[in-house]
């Protein structure tokens, strides 16, 4: 790759190729300040970077770092000695200058041009610094493969006309060792670092990091089994270094020692060569690192290096089918497009990607695998598996979803049934988080311990259904899937849990230990979210939800809150929600007994409480009702914010009426959709009795308001009056649910 050697310190951006491919560059990105970059692979990598260098990657989790996962502050201050480091002496007709590319602390020093590029399929990135006064420019590239782990490519180019000698020494720093637990690496770093013990293959160069044992307080034996390992290809018989100890040496023009062993210390890999260039040409090498390598995974990595062309070569075919896979999965969610603007093309594309990020991808269109579906309604509910094993030992290996729901309709079992309608055969999405939220803890869970393919998604409410609904514009035939998912773990006091998963829903619990701890209801967006969701619907099966309106196939999360009365509500509307450990107690004990589906309100038979779609309709609308204040908002009254409107997202108070706006949209959706069923002669549709008798009793209050409107401002005592009669009917109907637990029937 070659760079013209024409110096601006202007910081531009623009779109080239590299290799074939498109990328964006920012040129002379050290003239703004550091920014944040992720970087995604079609697997399970991985790597947050900062603008000057400072990074941290790794696999699956934070819990498996290649290197420390921290805060995006610490990231940004951790270029010097965590991540890429290089330092080079060069010997330029017999005049010697030493080069430390992107090293800040040597600004000034010469005239140097430094730019990032990131590809737009967004798996690559690449730094690149040029030194307009020696001729040279230095680029690394890091790229991923799902089998080799992390590639960190290298080129040096002489861009003059005189040929050049360069003593190098290039590598990696801080490498953490297999098996290093986050929280201890976080709080305890220091006592990590006696832990490590880093030594070198020496007749193929593979470096292997790891613990020297497991790092426990109890007084038994712990082995740590697996290796952080890192190679380098592309240079010939380097010196190795397994530390950063011999830095300071390099500086001062001393030769640096080959190091086999280290102990104790942080673990580095730095190769230390001479490279010799001569006008107009290049030398190119890579340092790959992989983490927690199991001895047969480390002794075929020192079999592949006996030919380190042939691993080089399979290394290089690795991550083009890692590219080749992304696009795929991008392309099922419609992510390509094309425009006149190539950044209106790429700007779609990166927000396609995200969305698949967080909320998945559908594993294979329409098609399911019946052994996953079994597995999960095992994993839901147990002792409806057990009644179906000869009907799930009948599927065929893959089916499409309406085949699946269409059998399992004909089973007559409506628990089935509601289990069959809010599968969702999602893969590729994680929980959001990265080191700016540190406290949401992500998880890209691919493949199963036996390295077999995995579907999983994980998402906080807000997020997850945010992402489906952009996500079912691909896939449509999975809205009503979607709307069962959303409904199923809704409240029978009209809220949604904290997160969703593939195995069920999960809650706030509160320790007081933990300043960010802290429960509540968390209903931001939900009449929103639900809304578009039904339009959807409609929009590409225009029959279906009447189709449901009637069907009993549909739950309640029993989420141990309890919301306190109304008059509490009044006194301190800031303490609103109990826990009730007891309901907790009871919840786990029928998880254990049943499945993810004792997380739901169980019936008078102790199965699953099922209700009729309209019904799981009116209850989030009537829970908002019970806030109403006239000429107001909802007022938000549940500990959490609610991210419709700005002003209430700190504190999780006032009044929103984004969530009013959109409550008169969903009543008109509402009174269409029953319009069509009373049009047909289907005018009665049964509800629960408490939800029944909650309709009717906020009714009444409400249907003496028209008389008042449109005569000029509604006073203040009218207000109250009317949110007084809203709540009090409301925390009737809230308590009476928490009583029993339940409710009594149709």
């Amino acid at each position: 790759m070659s760079t013209p050697l024409a110096t601006n310190s202007a910081v531009t951006g623009e779109f080239v190729s590299i290799d074939g491919e498109r990328y964006y560059v920012i040129r002379n990105v050290d003239n703004i300040p550091p920014f944040f970059i992720s970087v995604i692979s079609d697997s399970d990598h991985w790597l947050f970077i900062a603008s000057n260098g400072g990074m941290t990657a790794g696999r699956a989790s934070p819990e498996t770092a290649l290197f420390p996962y921290i805060t995006v502050d610490k990231i940004y201050e951790s270029a010097s000695h965590t991540g890429s480091k290089t330092l080079m002496r060069v010997d330029l007709e017999g005049q010697q200058d030493d080069w430390e590319p992107f090293n800040t602390e040597h600004n000034g020093r010469f005239e140097l041009t430094r730019n990032f590029y990131k590809n737009a399929a967004g798996n690559k990135i690449m730094f690149e610094e040029i030194n307009h006064d020696l001729n040279l420019a230095f680029r690394y590239r890091w790229v991923s493969s799902d089998s080799y782990g992390f590639i960190r490519h290298c080129e040096l180019e002489n861009l003059g006309p005189s040929s050049c000698s360069v003593k190098l020494l290039d590598g990696l720093q801080n490498l953490l060792p297999a098996g290093t637990p986050r929280f201890t690496q976080t709080n305890s770093s220091y006592l990590v670092d006696a832990y490590k013990w880093s030594e070198l293959d020496e007749q193929t160069g593979l470096g292997l990091f790891t613990l020297f044992s497991a790092i426990t307080d109890r007084a038994e034996p712990c082995e740590s089994l697996k290796a952080t390992t890192v190679f380098c290809l592309g240079l010939d018989n380097p010196k190795i270094l397994l530390s950063n100890q011999q830095i300071e040496r390099f500086r001062i023009s001393a030769e640096v020692e080959h190091e086999n062993h280290k102990r104790g210390i942080r673990g580095a890999y730095l190769v230390n060569t001479i490279v010799k260039l001569t006008p107009r040409s290049s030398k190119n090498w890579q340092l790959v690192a992989n983490i927690e390598q199991s001895q047969t995974e480390s002794v075929s990595l020192q079999h592949q290096l006996a030919n380190p062309l042939a691993l080089a070569k399979t290394i290089a075919q690795s991550v083009d089918k890692g590219s080749d896979t992304l696009a795929r999965i991008m392309a099922s969610g419609d992510g390509f497009q094309v425009t006149a603007e190539e950044l209106v093309s790429v700007h779609h594309y990166a927000n396609a990607q995200y969305n698949i990020l967080r909320g998945g991808i559908f594993n294979n269109q329409y098609q399911l695998r019946s052994g996953d579906f079994s597995a999960a309604v095992k994993r839901f509910n147990i002792e409806v598996y057990h009644r179906h094993q000869a009907l799930f030992a009948s599927l065929p290996e893959q089916l499409d979803i309406n085949q699946l729901l269409s059998t399992i309709e004909d089973q007559g079992d409506p628990q089935l049934e509601r289990l069959s309608y809010e599968y969702l055969p999602i893969t590729f999405g994680r929980r959001h988080g990265d080191p700016s939220r540190p406290w949401n803890q992500f998880e890209i869970k691919l493949k199963d311990d036996h390295g077999k393919p995995l579907l999983n998604y994980q998402g906080n409410w807000r997020d997850i259904f945010q992402n489906w609904e952009a996500l079912l514009f691909s896939y449509p035939e999975f809205i009503e899937s979607v709307i069962a998912k959303f409904l199923n773990a809704s409240t029978a006091d009209g809220y949604n849990p904290y997160r969703i998963t593939n195995a069920g829903i999960d809650w706030e619990i509160e320790e007081p230990d933990d300043p960010w701890s802290y429960i509540g209801y968390w209903g931001d967006h939900q009449i929103i979210y639900l809304l578009k969701l039904l339009e959807l619907s409609q929009q590409f099966h225009p029959d279906r939800l009447s189709g449901l309106l009637r069907k009993k196939i549909f739950s309640y999360a029993n989420v141990p809150y309890k919301i306190k009365p109304f008059k509490a509500l009044l006194e301190n509307a800031k303490s609103t929600v109990v826990y009730d450990n007891d309901q907790a107690a009871r919840i786990e004990q029928r998880v254990a007994k049943l499945g993810a589906d004792g997380k739901l309100l169980p019936g008078p038979n102790g199965e699953v409480y099922q209700v009729n779609l309209l019904e799981k309709l009116l209850v989030p609308l009537l829970s908002k009702l019970g806030n109403l204040v006239v000429d107001g908002g909802i007022w938000l009254n549940t500990q959490r914010p609610e991210w419709n409107d700005a002003n209430n997202a700190l504190v999780g108070q006032g009044l929103s009426m984004v969530t009013l706006y959109y409550m008169r949209r969903y009543i008109t959706f509402l009174k269409k959709l029953l319009t069509v069923q009373i049009s047909a002669g289907d005018d009665e549709i049964k509800l629960s009795t408490e939800v029944s008798q909650w309709l009717v009793d906020t009714a009444a209050p409400l249907s003496n308001l028209p008389e008042h409107l449109g005569k000029g401002p509604i006073s203040a005592e009218l207000r109250y009056a009317v949110l007084a009669q809203l709540g009090e009917v409301a925390s009737h109907y809230r308590e009476t649910v928490y009583r029993q637990e339940s409710f009594s029937g149709t």
